[in-house]
């Protein structure tokens, strides 16, 4: 049973006598004040299932009966007001879950169909759609038309009335017989059998779109609507708007392809035209080769006959002049062989006078090398006397030398002597001084004691006071010192947040550090040793503190590095939650500088389970911002907030992208599109792998609490992936000074700072009493100084008499030692003479040498000078007979040479007259008599040979077969007959592209016109319907298009639900259900004004909103069923040229829904229940 009624719904008195005096509220006050409250009419079940309007109080429902009623306050009758096409009345029989024949009385406005689940609220959606000639493909159902007929029954129809215009209705009836498992449909017009063609005239004559999803929405293509792509809504919404504008864009479409593929093929067309042009001058060329090749062997014919003529000639003239040269050659040998007698016999007589000089020159040679020996004998004994006469001498000299020492000496010990003397009585003098005032002294030494002590003993306590003040001063620093340490401090917290496992691992790797580094030689022995030295192993503090600095020693040897949160200092403490966020995964990790290590790496991941991290041989690239950067918002990058050494940042680099991500400002993001964000994203991309030389895909950054993450596809790049998230402000980790933190600082230094003072004022006090201290020890130790000279004065007095002593003694031997050397002298003098005689005697022997030595060698030289004539001249025949004989035998050769020239010529010319012969045998006599006309000369005739040889080198891979020339010819025509054929199918593609131009031209401005008005409409529409819900929501549709032609256009539904937050696609991914239901619902009724669709159908559009939304809904299909209403409201303004908008129909809704809202006052909506299925339970309506 469907009830229905205008106004709001009251259940009758039998379920319900509440009274209801809610109003709506905002614009629904407006639609309510002339709408009154009416009680539903009484319904009484008739036979035929069908239930009339009446004027009855009572209302009798049968349970076993299927009822559908409509009912209204207005006259039901009235349908002025809608378009062509809308639905008057639907019948059902035997149809789904209705027996029937059950009605639907449609009214205009909106027909809520609201009922449970399972009572056939589909059934008359898939009766429209098998009714008006539609098939399942619509519905996403079961495809097969016998499962939609009523189990069990044979036969059943549907009937549809549909408006033609305000006086006449047309009604279309499909009857279904089932015969033998198959269905057979039967079509009636207006009572009139007709074809399928009929219907389907009709459809697009009352613009029956239920194909397109945004005019018939059935509960099974719900979800395909948020599922549509960009291109399929486009072409739902034009479908929905005006077919022809559909059939417009396909067609232009279907041109631009058409136009694009006859360019394509007149490029291929001259592709190949060229192509068969280069075949054509390829076959010609070797055309030509061929008959080049033919004339080129004819010309190397006729110069190589007349190189042999020009050969023959030359020969026989080589034959005369070489017999002419044989006989002269022959004379000249015979008048050469009597010069060669005499000059052998002077020969002989030069050889016989050299031998007798030669003996001669020995004998005297011999004498002369006897006389150089004795004179060699004699040098040496000279040379041996020599240097005894120099010994003597030396010896002479250095008595005398000691003579004059000696001298020196005793004038030095005189001078001593007095002044010792000197010395002692001076001493005696100082004694007799001393003795007067000795007294004075000792009372002086005394007192200056006493005063001494007393300053000693203020010394002491001014020392107790300063250890005391410097170990507060040192104390102050350390807490200094550790207050300021970030390291230790980072390595506690890190220590205090970390599991309890994993804080042990790191507690055993720092107790056994000194094991590892022995185990692994990481570090010198020296460096251990001076640790024992400095620290006592015995106390636990010293052992933690030999660790500290062992750990610290491996960091600055770079070494290992661990934990690497000791290591990092954030510099910007506003992002010290971020950089936490960020490296906080590897701040308990160990970084291992040498991983070819594998020992220790194995060690510290098995044996302590520490997490380590090596470095990579890399080196990579940090990214800067730059000054588009900065205006784009990007404030740094993450590896600028925090200080390490640059190897932990190389290390750190390869597992955490530090050198790419980057921080944005907060605002940065707000008001802005998806459209802003993804330039924003793509910007940077492009900037950051132009920084960094490579192709970068993604981006990782935050803004404020939010963290971003932006990856194209490797697959297309057209497709990304954004990912955002929140993170806490909150930092556990990082340390930096805070206010608490720098008060404690701040009272340290203060105290740090009086203890300066008192320190200065110390030491000024300390240098004060140094100065008196100073005085006092001055004075004490020159009474000291003055006692104890008194002692040294009388130790010298002893040490100068034993000296005098000595001296005297000295002079009495020195005088005893003249004797001695006088005697020394005269045996010095004896030697020297005998000495002397003896060279005398040896020199006379050298003179006598040298003279029979002198005599010998001028013999010599004569007998040498006459040797050499007579060799000079024995040289001079020698070289005159070589060349009479050399000429001798270059004469004979030369004979013997013309006599083989004579021999070979003759051979030549008879070779040469048998080739001529042969090659005139191969002319034509036309050939033989232009011989006569090459009047060239051998080397002419022999260059121009070569270059033909050089010619046939280039024809050797030509075929010289004639037919391969005749194939040639043939196919040169054929291919110019093929280039022509293809020139006039480009002629013709050129006039059928000219054609799409102009159909292009032809139809593209008005409809690209009527499009951008449309688009502005349905914008307006849309973001007004959005406001209208909540003024907080808000929408946009944009129309994107490839080019100027519109050949892809693509439309996308952008909608936010806050109003700082950016416009996002309407997508299963950025909204949930609730908002995509509100969505299609609002752009649904935002085309509607623009339609000429009779009706529209929506089913279950309701489902996921919330009381608020639904209500709106509500109130604003009220309105727009209102054409007063929507001009007060909704009307545009823009002066629209090339579309006219229909803002006095009214349009037909039909809404279907398991459940609504209770309390609502409708206003021109009809509300149809269906009281059908086996789920209906009595007072099951009661409060409506």
């Amino acid at each position: 049973m469907v009830c229905s009624n205008k106004s709001k719904l009251v259940a009758s008195q039998n379920l319900s006598n509440k009274k209801n005096n809610n109003s709506s509220e905002d614009i629904g006050n407006v639609l309510n004040k002339k709408g009154e409250k009416h009680k539903l009419p009484n319904i009484n079940s008739i036979n035929n299932d069908i239930i009339n309007n009446n004027g009855n109080n009572d209302i009798n429902i049968e349970k076993g009966s299927e009822l559908i009623n409509s009912s209204s306050s207005s006259n039901s009758g009235n349908f002025k007001k809608l378009k062509k096409g809308a639905i008057i009345e639907i019948t059902l029989y035997n149809w789904m879950v209705f027996s029937g024949p059950v009605k639907l009385k449609a009214a205009e406005g909106i027909n809520l169909i609201a009922a449970a689940n399972a009572s056939g609220k589909s059934s008359i959606v898939c009766a429209l759609v098998f009714g008006l000639g539609y098939n399942s493909n619509i519905l996403s159902r079961n495809k097969e038309l016998i499962n939609f007929i009523k189990k069990g029954e044979k036969k059943s129809y549907i009937e549809i009335i549909l408006k033609c215009n305000e006086e006449i209705n047309i009604c279309i009836k499909r009857i279904m017989n089932i015969i033998d498992k198959k269905v057979e449909s039967f079509w009636f017009v207006n009572n009139e059998k007709v074809n399928f063609s009929k219907i389907l005239d009709i459809q697009k004559e009352f613009n029956l779109n239920l194909d397109n999803l945004i005019t018939f929405m059935p509960q099974e293509n719900v979800s395909k609507f948020s599922r549509l792509n960009s291109e399929e809504l486009f072409e739902y919404t034009l479908l929905a708007i005006d077919k022809s504008l559909l059939d417009n864009y396909n067609y232009l479409k279907k041109l631009i392809e058409e136009k694009k593929n006859g360019e394509h093929k007149i490029v291929t067309y001259e592709h190949e035209i060229a192509e068969e042009e280069k075949l054509i001058n390829d076959l010609e060329s070797k055309k030509a080769k061929f008959e080049n090749f033919k004339n080129l062997l004819v010309t190397m014919k006729l110069y190589r006959v007349k190189k042999y003529i020009l050969l023959l000639d030359i020969k026989k003239k080589e034959l005369e002049n070489t017999r002419e040269n044989v006989n002269l050659l022959i004379k000249e040998k015979d008048e050469h062989f009597n010069t060669l007698k005499h000059y052998l016999s002077e020969l002989e007589k030069c050889h016989k006078v050299i031998n007798n000089l030669s003996l001669e020159y020995n004998k005297k040679k011999n004498i002369i090398k006897d006389s150089i020996n004795n004179y060699l004998k004699l040098n040496i004994k000279l040379e041996e006397i020599e240097e005894q006469i120099i010994k003597e001498e030396k010896i002479m000299d250095d008595t005398v030398q000691n003579v004059y020492e000696n001298k020196e000496y005793i004038k030095d010990l005189d001078k001593k002597k007095k002044k010792i003397k000197e010395e002692i009585e001076q001493i005696k003098l100082f004694f007799k001084e001393k003795e007067k005032c000795s007294d004075n002294m000792e009372s002086k030494r005394k007192n200056l004691e006493l005063h001494l002590k007393e300053l000693s003993n203020e010394n002491k306590q001014l020392l107790m006071k300063k250890y005391s003040l410097q170990s507060e001063f040192n104390s102050l620093t350390e807490k200094l010192k550790k207050r300021q340490n970030y390291q230790n401090i980072q390595e506690e917290k890190l220590l205090n947040s970390i599991e309890f496992t994993l804080r042990e691992r790191i507690m055993n790797y720092k107790k056994n550090i000194k094991n590892i580094v022995q185990n692994h030689n990481l570090l010198s022995d020296n460096f251990l040793q001076n640790l024992k030295k400095k620290y006592d192993e015995s106390k636990i503090t010293n052992q933690n503190e030999i660790n500290c600095e062992i750990i610290e020693e491996l960091s600055r040897k770079n070494i290992i590095y661990g934990p690497i949160c000791k290591y990092i200092k954030c510099i910007k403490p506003e992002f010290d939650y971020i950089l936490e966020f960020f490296l906080k995964k590897y701040f308990y990790s160990f970084l291992l500088i040498n991983k070819e290590n594998k020992t220790l790496l194995e060690s510290l991941y098995k044996k302590y389970k520490l997490s380590v991290i090596t470095i990579s041989k890399e080196t990579h690239k940090f990214c800067y911002v730059t000054n588009e950067m900065k205006k784009r918002g990007v404030e740094c990058f993450l590896y600028e907030l925090f200080e390490s050494p640059d190897v932990i940042k190389n290390g750190l680099i390869n597992f955490i992208p530090i050198n790419i991500a980057f921080i944005v400002k907060n605002d940065i993001f707000k008001n802005k599109s998806t459209e802003e964000i993804n330039e924003f994203n793509n910007f940077m991309l492009i900037e950051l792998s132009k920084q960094l030389n490579e192709d970068v895909t993604s981006l990782f950054y935050f803004c404020d609490n939010n963290v971003h993450r932006y990856r194209i596809s490797n697959f297309d790049k057209k497709i990304y992936i954004d990912n955002s998230f929140f993170i806490e402000k909150k930092c556990k980790i990082l340390y930096y000074i805070n206010s608490d933190v720098k008060k404690d600082l701040t009272q340290l230094n203060e105290k740090k700072k009086e203890c300066e003072i008192e320190l200065e004022n110390l030491k000024k006090k300390f240098l004060e009493f140094d100065k008196i201290k100073k005085d006092k020890n001055d004075e004490y130790n020159r009474i000291i100084l003055q006692q104890n000279e008194i002692n040294i004065k009388k130790k010298k007095l002893l040490l100068l008499q034993n000296e005098l002593k000595s001296i005297e003694e000295n002079l009495s031997l020195y005088l005893r030692g003249e004797n001695i050397i006088d005697d020394k002298k005269n045996s010095i003098t004896k030697n020297i003479n005998l000495l002397n005689d003896k060279k005398i005697k040896i020199c006379e022997q050298y003179f006598n040498i040298l003279k029979e030595h002198n005599k010998y060698d001028k013999e010599v030289f004569k007998i040498f000078h006459e040797l050499n004539q007579w060799k000079r001249y024995l040289s001079i025949i020698k070289n005159q007979n070589l060349e009479s004989e050399e000429k001798h035998e270059t004469l004979k050769n030369n004979i013997q040479l013309e006599k083989t020239k004579l021999s070979s010529y003759i051979c030549d010319i008879g070779e040469l007259e048998q080739l001529i012969k042969a090659q005139k045998k191969e002319l034509k006599k036309e050939e033989i008599s232009s011989l006569d006309d090459i009047h060239l000369s051998l080397e002419e005739i022999e260059k121009k040979l070569q270059e033909c040889v050089i010619q046939q080198k280039i024809y050797s891979n030509l075929d010289k077969s004639e037919e391969k020339y005749n194939m040639i010819v043939i196919s040169i025509e054929k291919h110019k007959e093929t280039i022509e054929n293809k020139k006039k199918e480009i002629n013709d593609f050129k006039k059928l592209l000219e054609g799409c131009d102009k159909q292009i031209q032809f139809i593209l401005p008005t409809w690209s016109n009527n499009i951008n008005e449309y688009i502005i409409f349905l914008n307006y529409n849309f973001q007004k319907f959005m406001s209208f819900i909540n003024p907080e929501y808000s929408g946009k549709i944009d129309l994107i298009k490839k080019n100027d032609n519109y050949e892809k256009c693509q439309l996308f539904i952008k909608v936010k639900f806050k109003k700082n937050s950016p416009f996002l696609l309407l997508s299963i991914s950025h909204q949930s259900g609730g908002e995509r239901s509100l969505t299609t619902m609002l752009y649904i009724l935002s085309i509607q004004k623009l339609t000429k669709n009779g009706f529209y159908v929506l089913d279950e559009l309701n489902q996921g909103l919330d009381h608020f939304n639904e209500k709106r809904i509500f109130e604003l299909l009220s309105c727009l069923s209102n054409p007063v209403l929507y001009k007060k409201y909704f009307l545009h303004d823009y002066d629209y040229k090339y579309i006219q908008i229909d803002y006095y129909s009214k349009p037909q809704y039909f809404i279907l829904t398991p459940q609504i809202i209770k309390n609502i006052y409708f206003k021109d909506i009809t509300v149809h229940y269906l009281f059908n299925g086996f789920g209906i339970l009595d007072n099951q309506f009661s409060g409506f």
